[in-house]
């Protein structure tokens, strides 16, 4: 195949562009764009520091555009052989460690039901789809109080790994029609730019809509960050133009796009709407910066291109693939403090300095995976040579910083001051309500019992055998079969959702979310032991928060279903004007100004329709038992506590009830101890799958105390 035909000058000046000298001021924008990241996973701060990651994207766009245009310009075509050895080479050996150091490390250190989680996350890792993967465990109501994966920083180097299985094909197809039709290597460019310039565009818009519709989704998916990449690759298309830039404008441009950056980790927030549009502020910073060193280098900006900076560059790749699982696996181990934070910098460091020198660079630079004849030819230099290579001075140097911070991370990490896990003193049961209650409510005899098992479990040193078993009640649903086809995004007939005697002179209306569906098994089956006084129809939602606010949390069916249950929840108590409507949602951090007013609207609509409005306070939501579960725990490190957003939902739904002639009934006493701990497991039954969900099994275990809680409260 011939390479486009023009000018000898033109062919030099192209050349001349698009060479490939070490960028050091790209390498330390890769150190800047890494250690940004790291600070925000580990200390929260800077809080947009997460945009270190759209940074990455532009200049992996830039540089493996400007490495395959130099390959079409000096062969005339491009090697896919040849770029995805070089590409598996440099990506997959050390991503396949660290993929395999999470694998094991999970089944040492976390739950069944968690390493489980974690091995598949491998997979999806190791084949370079993280992103697809966590884009639907995140967008899937079911899973969307697990628990973080050590793995999920994976999802960026997928969207990248796709964008390279894609782009070098459409460069080289692009190229092919260019040279059939003669035409100028200025054409082929043009044309190539106009091809990513549509890519940009149409990828940047649907990132907007993405990111209004459905932000979880639009964060992993590579049709909303592919822009990102290709503003990237248009630089590389257009460095025989930028590399005109005057040096002293160079400078500017440099430094301004510093600031870009800068400004974006302070303004950027994940609340915000990311990656679309917010996500052009990196990006622009990250081009402004390479862009202005194509022509060559950049006068003051020196310390773009220190020693330093250039190493911890180098170093970059590694650092990413290390630090989010050590965060993950030492945060389950150690308390967040200092021992804490120089246990995971120092391992970091030492297991990516490592990393570099002797699987990174080793195998990127070896013959793997070459032909035969290259791999022959090495073999025969490297048997002319005389006596052994010994260790580079840098890899020496390297191995013994490695060793250093390695054990220094040991030694904090052993050196961490030894506290007993916090429990509260042995305690006689106290039948009281907790203090936001309006009023005392005597505890009835399964109430007493209840409290008296939670209790014990609050001051148990050993784990029991539970049944089901933590991992089992970690994977288990959020309410039986039957009752869950009830909580779908498609209306369900009321027949089927409908329990205890068609006859009863009483009835109760279940709403809310996947709150109230974890609690409709205890209302069914107080409603069932009821003698034929009650029934119970639920026309709660998984997903559906039973408030006059938008959904934007979850799946698009959810959220595209949502307002119509809503509405049809409501007609459906206008029209059976049950005595009871029990509503119940899951605690978030939604203001209680906005949340009280919006619920408020909807119970306006049928309040003349209802004999009584039962406000029911959700589980109190804290620790995740797949969190917390480990194989070195004890029962006191999954004690949770009653949070301040509970308790400010609590006060506003109490405030509420008031304000509408309802009832609020405060659920504490079935889920912790007059002083608020709140146990992980109750006698031998675990209490929670996640942080608020109830188990199935647990929700068995209270319905005679919460019968008896809604009679004493004067719900029925």
């Amino acid at each position: 195949m011939s390479i486009a035909h023009g000018s000898q000058t033109r062919r030099r000046s192209t050349r001349r562009s698009t060479a490939s000298p070490k960028r050091h001021d790209i390498q330390t924008l890769r150190a800047i764009a890494v250690l940004l990241v790291i600070a925000d996973h580990l200390f929260g701060w800077p809080s947009g520091g997460f945009i270190g990651v759209d940074v990455f994207f532009v200049i992996s766009g830039f540089l493996i555009t400007g490495l395959l245009l130099r390959e079409f310009d000096r062969t005339g075509s491009i090697s896919f052989a040849g770029f995805y050895r070089r590409r598996i080479r440099r990506i997959v050996p050390i991503a396949t460690v660290v993929v395999a150091f999470c694998c094991i490390v999970g089944l040492l250190v976390f739950s069944q039901a968690r390493a489980k989680s974690i091995g598949i996350d491998g997979i999806w890792a190791f084949f370079f789809a993280s992103n697809w993967r966590f884009a639907i465990k995140g967008t899937d109501y079911f899973n969307a109080d697990t628990s973080i994966s050590p793995l999920q920083h994976y999802w960026s180097l997928s969207i990248e790994e796709q964008f390279y299985f894609v782009w070098p094909a459409l460069m080289l197809l692009i190229g092919v029609m260019v040279a059939r039709r003669s035409l100028s290597g200025r054409a082929k460019r043009a044309i190539t730019a106009a091809v990513m310039g549509t890519i940009v565009v149409v990828s940047f818009g649907w990132a907007v809509h993405d990111t209004a519709t459905n932000q979880t989704w639009a964060y992993f998916s590579t049709f909303t960050r592919v822009w990102e990449l290709g503003v990237g690759a248009l630089l590389a298309i257009g460095s025989a133009v930028l590399a005109r830039i005057p040096r002293a404008v160079s400078a500017y441009l440099t430094w301004a796009g510093i600031a870009v950056i800068a400004v974006g980790v302070f303004v950027i927030s994940e609340s915000g709407p990311f990656p679309a549009p917010l996500a052009a502020i990196p990006v622009l910073g990250a081009a402004l910066v390479i862009a202005a060193g194509i022509g060559g280098s950049v006068p003051h900006s020196s310390v773009l291109t220190t020693k330093t900076g250039v190493y911890v560059g180098d170093l970059s790749y590694s650092l990413y693939l290390w630090h989010w699982p050590l965060i993950i696996f030492l945060g389950a181990l150690m308390d967040p403090s200092f021992h804490y934070y120089v246990t995971v910098l120092a391992l970091t460091f030492g297991l990516s300095i490592f990393s570099y020198h002797f699987v990174e660079n080793p195998i990127r630079h070896s013959t793997l995976l070459e032909p035969r004849a290259v791999r022959a030819a090495a073999r025969r230099k490297k048997k002319n040579r005389l006596g052994r290579q010994p260790m580079s001075v840098s890899s020496r140097y390297a191995a013994v910083g490695a060793v250093v911070l390695m054990t220094a991370a040991f030694g904090a990490f052993a050196l961490q001051p030894i506290e007993p896990p916090t429990a509260p003193p042995a305690r006689a049961v106290v039948a009281a309500q907790p203090v936001e209650s309006t009023e005392t409510v005597p505890f009835g005899p399964a109430q007493t019992a209840l409290a008296a098992e939670i209790d014990a479990a609050v001051n148990a040193s050993e784990w029991p055998d539970l049944v089901p078993s933590m991992d089992d009640a970690i994977d288990g649903a959020q309410a039986p079969t039957d009752i869950v086809e009830c909580g779908l995004a498609a209306a369900p007939d009321p027949s089927t959702c409908t329990w205890g005697s068609p006859n009863a002179p009483r009835s109760i209306m279940v709403l809310g979310d996947s709150m109230a569906m974890s609690y409709v098994q205890s209302i069914r089956n107080f409603a069932e032991a009821s003698n034929g006084e009650l029934k119970v129809r639920s026309e709660a939602m998984f997903g559906c928060a039973f408030v006059d606010m938008a959904v934007t949390t979850v799946d698009g069916a959810t959220v595209e279903a949502c307002p119509g249950r809503k509405d049809a929840a409501v007609r459906a108590v206008i029209e059976d004007r049950p005595d009871v409507v029990i509503i119940t949602n899951l605690h978030t951090d939604v203001s209680p100004k906005l949340w009280v007013p919006g619920m408020q609207r909807l119970t306006d609509q049928f309040e003349s329709s209802v004999g009584k409005i039962v406000f029911l306070s959700a589980p109190p939501n804290d620790k995740k038992a797949s969190d917390c579960y480990t194989r070195t725990s004890v029962p006191a490190d999954c004690i949770s506590r009653v949070t301040d957003t509970w308790r400010a939902r609590n006060r506003a739904e109490i405030n509420l009830a008031a304000r509408v002639g309802g009832v609020h009934v405060d659920s504490r006493a079935l889920f912790c101890t007059p002083d608020d701990f709140c146990p992980s497991f109750v006698g031998t039954t675990p209490m929670k799958s996640d942080s608020a969900h109830m188990t199935i099994e647990y929700g068995q275990k209270i319905s005679p105390a919460l019968g008896e809680l809604l009679r004493s409260s004067g719900v029925v």
